[in-house]
């Protein structure tokens, strides 16, 4: 199973888009670290913390000297990148999985390291791909999604929007 770290803004989102639950039915083992689970706010912690006592968000906890010291060598040597941000990169790299994120930098600077580094689009795309959301559903979220956040790549949801429909009108 793909093991998939993810960072706060995935989870903020999924939360706002009420995907949460239907994320974690995905065949993936789910991380994230607990820098990030602490950056939550109350409202967003709530949800986020039920798919952890249910098992399918696993919270790491940094414990190990090395790994804390690890985190603070790439946070020195990052550009504009957050303590948390940098957990993310870490558990990335050290379990060799997906790093799910929405923040550009880290993006950046994670792929340059070889890590597969993707988006909430792409969640969007593992849902539909496994049956857990339906055509018009992934339309509708999607369109949520930007409103929420219009930094996202819009010339990628307007394809997933066209494709969707299309697919939708098919089935």
């Amino acid at each position: 199973m793909k093991i998939v770290i993810n960072d706060a803004n995935i989870l903020i989102d999924l939360a706002k888009l009420d995907l949460l639950d239907v994320f974690s039915k995905l065949p993936f083992d789910l991380y994230t670290t607990d820098f990030v689970y602490e950056e939550l706010n109350e409202e967003q912690k709530s949800p986020v913390s039920v798919l952890h006592k249910k098992g399918y968000l696993k919270i790491i906890e940094t414990e190990e000297i090395l790994d804390f010291q690890s985190i603070t060598e790439l946070l020195e040597s990052s550009s504009g990148l957050s303590f948390e941000d940098c957990s993310v990169w870490y558990y990335s790299k050290k379990l060799s999985g997906i790093l799910l994120t929405g923040d550009g930098k880290l993006r950046k600077q994670v792929s340059k390291q070889g890590i597969e580094v993707r988006g909430i689009i792409y969640v969007l795309d593992e849902l539909l791909k496994q049956n857990l959301i339906d055509f018009p559903n992934a339309v509708k979220k999607i369109k949520q999604l930007f409103q929420l956040n219009n930094r996202l790549p819009k010339k990628e949801i307007d394809k997933r929007i066209e494709h969707w429909n299309e697919e939708k009108n098919v089935g």
